[in-house]
């Protein structure tokens, strides 16, 4: 097949990332210091948009060789940036380590580290809002988290991310329409009228951010003019005049082209990461809000498909530009510094009709032309509506082995929803958001995923009445001394107070962040929610349509339910061994006692479709949805996920031995996935035990991986039998499952020889990464799951 001559341009930019190395990117967070000093006295509103139009006016602005479209947060292609307001200490407790350190390192020159001791640190001293979460983090979260059964830190580390702004807005009306809206809510408002005055501040942030913004896209066209006043190239002269027309329309003023619409886009993408540095701002549903753009310029002959396709690869080129920066102990959490833009095709739309049109297909095609770790591509796949046509595009693109598209059953996504209070005319326009989670375009606020907890210390804490083995602490509460559990109604009465103390902390930890939030003002993002400027309520203080509790996330789904059936069947079914010798065995790590690791590791495991470890499997999770439901928090009532990460990983490395076979202080097994090697049924008997999560209950999205063996694409039907095992899951009521189709081998010398493999993408839990950029740690457990030949 003769390859399309505009991919000769895409390669060149694709190597350019490849070969850049991250590094700390610390121009913003000068001009942010620099902003907060000349508007002292103001409103923290003000001072933010201040600030913010202050990087706007005076920020780095570059237009690389061959680029199409145009933009950057920072001053560097792949840099990561420091958002002092929030959190400026991680990289004064690391600036010695932060270049070689073990996860996602960032190489930090001698200026930069000079501006941050010198300027930075100093002024934000005491004022940022990470340090006021350490200092009022309850007691009984702060243990919790110091002995690894929660991660919580993540949210006071950096900005809110997990949201899908308004980008239609955006680009349908530009910031001049969005203006125009500030200025209606404006003439409602009177200063002498109690609470006015607070509102009329937050307005004119609004309106200093909406200012920045437009400046911003004028000095990338007035760049561009440069450019090309100095271009010998025609080709390429052409081009910088045309980016510069593009620059000063939008997004300005409303888009007008398919290319307008991209750039306007971009704009804003870089301006809401630039306000924060945050994982997970999701353009969403790009197949539905670009759609009318793309058709009227290839109707009107203003574009061909070709020049539509080379604008979307050039996208998602610069969509794997950025890096997220994060602290070490969070990047073992999410390892390859990434940034979970997640991109959405398919579905229906707000009819509840087929919502598949020509770019949902270009969009595909744009992962499998590109091949880089950003954006994020998730299907939702209808099975009602949706064609065969679309599935079979979908299942090729898996099969290329990049861990993209993640897959998603739309009635469940639709279900989850409903689940959070969405109507159902707008659940149906729901998105995929950063790993797995339910969103919604310009109208949901909430952290779709606040922190996780460890299921696997759980089980070590009834085993050991409350104490971690790892740093020998009372980190729980007393259960009492299993040995002394007459029934297993008893033991399983433990583990469900176990969880109740866990989550009860985790929820005290929530409701803190969740005040000290309301410092954490973000304008440009709440710039696209219609809410916001109609009441005059930022974001961070629930100006969004709908404000829903925070989600919790469970890590160790596995390792619970075979840990307590271990019990179950061992201790009380079977009496083949006693409680006090299975807790002798599991206090020496199985050493010495082989013989009863081996009767723990026979016992049935969740993922082979056994009847009594499904009902396990249903009884424990809707049992922990029915928790979690239970609170309540400032925004609506809290939310469950089961979405990892990486964080499986490090989690599995605070946990001694379990009742499963399991030995001490290797990783969790990931979302809903069986440990790896247990799974000896095949995919089917895997979906089929999944399927016994309530997942809709789990509403911010549940995690299934799996991992085929290349051997897989070689037969004849692979393709149709993979449509046929994701029907099946959609059947089910499975919500998501994303596949890896890589040899073992392969991922075996990349480890040995790095060097050789810079682009290998591997999917590793929610997102994917460039395998060598992950730590050994997460590279080994993604080896060691289990790959499968067939789909049945």
């Amino acid at each position: 097949m003769e390859q399309k001559q505009y991919l000769g341009r895409i390669k060149r930019l694709k190597e350019r990332v490849l070969s850049t190395r991250p590094e700390m990117d610390l121009e913003n967070a000068v001009l942010l210091t620099r902003g907060f000093k000349e508007s002292e006295g103001q409103p923290l509103a003000i001072q933010k948009a201040y600030s913010f139009r202050k990087q706007c006016k005076e920020k780095t602005v570059k237009i690389w060789d061959d680029e199409l479209i145009v933009g950057n947060s920072g001053s560097k292609q792949r840099g990561g940036l420091l958002n002092p307001d929030t959190c400026w200490s991680v990289l004064d407790d690391e600036i010695d380590t932060i270049s070689e350190r073990k996860y996602d390192p960032f190489y930090l020159t001698d200026a930069d580290r000079k501006r941050f001791i010198e300027e930075i640190k100093p002024y934000w001293k005491g004022r940022s809002t990470f340090e006021k979460w350490l200092v009022q983090i309850p007691k009984e979260t702060k243990i919790l988290r110091d002995c690894g059964v929660l991660y919580i830190n993540r949210k006071a580390v950096r900005g809110w991310g997990e949201t899908t702004a308004g980008y239609e807005m955006v680009i349908n009306e530009g910031i001049e329409g969005i203006k125009r809206r500030i200025e209606d809510t404006q003439k409602d408002l009177d200063i002498t009228k109690p609470g006015h005055y607070e509102k009329l501040v937050y307005l004119k942030a609004l309106s200093l951010t909406a200012e920045g913004i437009i400046i911003l896209s004028k000095r990338y066209a007035k760049e561009a003019n440069r450019l090309a006043q100095l271009e010998t190239n025609q080709k390429r002269k052409k081009e910088l005049e045309l980016i510069a027309q593009t620059c000063d329309q939008v997004p300005e003023k409303p888009a007008r082209t398919f290319r307008e619409a991209l750039q306007s886009l971009y704009f804003y993408q870089i301006c809401i990461f630039m306000e924060q540095n945050a994982a997970s701002y999701n353009p969403g549903r790009m197949d539905q809000y670009l759609y009318p753009y793309y058709k009227s310029d290839i109707e009107s002959g203003r574009i061909t498909k070709d020049e539509a396709q080379e604008l979307l690869d050039c996208l998602w080129i610069k969509f794997s530009e950025p890096c997220l920066f994060q602290d070490e102990v969070t990047a073992q959490f999410s390892a390859g510094y990434p940034m979970f833009q997640n991109v959405c095709v398919g579905g229906i739309d707000e009819r509840g009709m087929d919502a598949v049109n020509d770019l949902s297909f270009m969009i595909l095609q744009a992962t499998m032309d590109v091949q880089l770790y950003q954006p994020s591509l998730s299907v939702r796949y209808n099975m009602s509506r949706n064609s065969n046509a679309f599935l079979k595009k979908v299942a090729e693109v898996m099969k290329l082995g990049t861990g993209f598209p993640a897959f998603h059953s739309d009635e469940v996504g639709i279900q989850m929803m409903l689940n959070k209070g969405i109507p159902m005319r707008e659940a149906y326009n729901w998105n995929p958001c950063g790993c797995v989670e339910t969103n919604l375009a310009g109208k949901q606020r909430c952290y779709t995923s606040y922190a996780d907890y460890n299921l696997g210390a759980i089980v070590e804490f009834v085993m050991n009445n409350g104490k971690s083995r790892k740093y020998n602490t009372q980190a729980s509460i007393k259960t009492g001394d299993p040995g002394d559990f007459e029934t297993y109604n008893e033991f399983l009465e433990a583990v469900k107070n176990q969880i109740r103390y866990v989550i009860r902390t985790m929820v005290a930890g929530s409701h803190v962040n969740d005040d000290i939030g309301f410092e954490r003002i973000c304008p440009a993002l709440s710039l696209s929610f219609k809410e916001c400027i109609s009441s005059a309520k930022d974001y961070a203080w629930g100006g969004a349509k709908y404000n829903i509790g925070n989600g919790l996330d469970a890590i160790g789904v596995a390792d619970l339910v075979n840990s307590v059936y271990a019990v179950k069947y061992l201790v009380y079914d079977k009496k083949l061994i006693s409680m006090e010798k299975l807790v002798e065995a599991i206090s020496n790590n199985f050493e010495g006692y082989e013989e009863i690791q081996k009767m723990c590791l026979d016992v049935p495991k969740y993922g082979n479709d056994d009847d009594e470890v499904n009902e396990l499997t249903a009884d424990l999770f809707t049992f922990i949805a029915d928790l979690i439901e239970s609170f309540s928090g400032r925004f609506g009532h809290m939310t469950a996920g089961i979405l990892p990460v990486s964080g499986n990983t490090p989690f599995g490395l605070e946990v001694g031995a379990l009742p499963s076979g399991r030995k001490a202080f290797v990783p969790l097994a990931d979302g809903v996935s069986p440990t790896s090697g247990t799974d000896t049924e095949g995919m089917g008997a895997i979906v089929k035990s999944v399927s016994h999560i309530p997942h809709i209950r789990f509403n911010q999205g549940t995690l299934l991986n799996l991992k085929l063996d290349p051997v897989f694409n070689q037969s004849e039907n692979s393709t149709e039998s993979l449509m046929a095992f994701l029907k099946s899951m959609c059947s089910l009521g499975v919500f998501h499952v994303q596949f890896n189709v890589i040899d073992k081998e392969v991922l075996l010398d990349a480890q040995k020889h790095p060097e050789n493999y810079k682009g290998l993408l591997i999917r590793v839990a929610g997102y994917t990464a460039y395998f060598v950029e992950l730590g050994k740690e997460v590279q080994d457990d993604i080896i060691a799951r289990t790959a499968h030949a067939s789909a049945c």
